[in-house]
């Protein structure tokens, strides 16, 4: 009797077995195997066979196909695009600092007294007047007749749309090496550095257009 050849394949896409049921048409089948939790048994009419293959090399089904990928080099493209991720992160990060208005003595001073002042109500008085830089911004905004209260606010909307580029920075350098560290192919690999570096473009287009009110 004529036999079908089948593939154990994992929900990942790894062929962790291989085996023969009876052909189905030639009778009734009785698969000589059972598939453990999380794999899926594939009827396969290809060739199949590890004969020939390094201990380091694994099997996928993909899109029907089997496709062979060495993974002690898969470990080393992947090594190198988390340092690629790291350094296209560090690069941007390091150019938003430059450029952050956050980063001067007095803009941290000015920055300190805005966030006190607002988490304290925007208190303003003769005897307790809005904080020294908060009023400076108010008074050269005089032709938009800004109140303090308004320079205050955009003193901290400034501050934290830089912030906000950092915290973006870092969560996609984040996601991205973790991507890495689980892809399963090559093309995987080269595609996550793509997206990453295409993600910090678009950022740094955004940081050469964010204006600093300040």
């Amino acid at each position: 009797m004529s036999q079908q050849h089948i593939l154990f394949v994992r929900e990942d896409g790894v062929i962790s077995a291989s085996g023969w049921i009876d052909n189905p048409n030639n009778g009734p089948t009785t698969p000589v195997f059972s598939s453990c939790p999380g794999e899926t048994i594939v009827a396969f009419d290809g060739e199949f066979t590890r004969v020939g293959r390094r201990d380091t090399e694994v099997a996928y089904l993909r899109n029907g196909a089997v496709e062979w990928e060495d993974h002690s080099v898969l470990d080393d493209e992947k090594t190198a695009a988390i340092d690629a991720i790291d350094a296209a992160g560090e690069a941007l990060r390091l150019s938003v600092i430059n450029r952050m208005t956050t980063q001067t003595e007095e803009y941290r001073r000015v920055e300190a007294q805005a966030r006190a002042w607002r988490e304290a109500g925007y208190p303003e008085s003769d005897e307790a007047p809005a904080p020294r830089g908060v009023r400076g911004w108010a008074a050269a905004k005089w032709r938009e007749g800004w109140t303090n209260r308004q320079a205050c606010d955009d003193i901290l909307a400034t501050a934290d749309g830089w912030y906000s580029i950092l915290d973006t920075i870092r969560d996609l350098r984040l996601m991205n090496k973790e991507d890495a560290r689980h892809a399963t192919s090559a093309g995987e690999v080269a595609a996550i550095v793509a997206d990453m570096h295409a993600d910090m473009q678009a950022l740094a287009l955004q940081m050469n257009t964010t204006t600093t009110t300040e």
